[in-house]
């Protein structure tokens, strides 16, 4: 840290992050004042300059935006998943038209057996894998 002019706080932890905190001081080998200033520099540099001179309130509403944003992720995931699954049986379902077309019937309906199959398969070594990790 600089050499700036520095105010002082008094904080209490708890012993188990007291114990926490000076274990990472000793290990890094620096003071466990010097670790905490280091924490809080490094936490409202992350929220950026305006936060440093606002208010509580304002670190907040970063963390509220933040939050909601991960939200509109997930959501969004969701949908990329549906649109990718359609695309898949829809790809899917133009190859083996396709192939109904080129190969015949029959060898078309020996495929989709075997991939049944395959499935089947497949999702009952899944069952098997997670009733072993229980």
């Amino acid at each position: 840290m600089s050499q700036e002019s520095k105010r002082t706080y008094t904080i209490r932890l708890p012993e188990a992050v007291a114990a926490r905190v000076e274990g990472q001081a000793e290990s890094s080998g620096i003071a466990p004042t010097t670790l905490i200033q280091s924490l809080v520099a490094d936490a409202f540099a992350l929220l950026g300059k305006a936060a440093v001179g606002g208010p509580a309130s304002s670190v907040i509403s970063k963390l509220d935006a933040l939050g909601k944003a991960f939200e509109r992720l997930e959501e969004n995931a969701g949908e990329r998943y549906g649109r990718l699954l359609f695309e898949l049986v829809k790809t899917r379902s133009a190859f083996l038209h396709a192939l109904d077309q080129s190969l015949g019937e029959p060898a078309v309906d020996e495929i989709i057996e075997a991939s049944e199959k395959t499935a089947r398969d497949y999702i009952d070594r899944l069952g098997h894998e997670e009733g072993n990790r229980q």
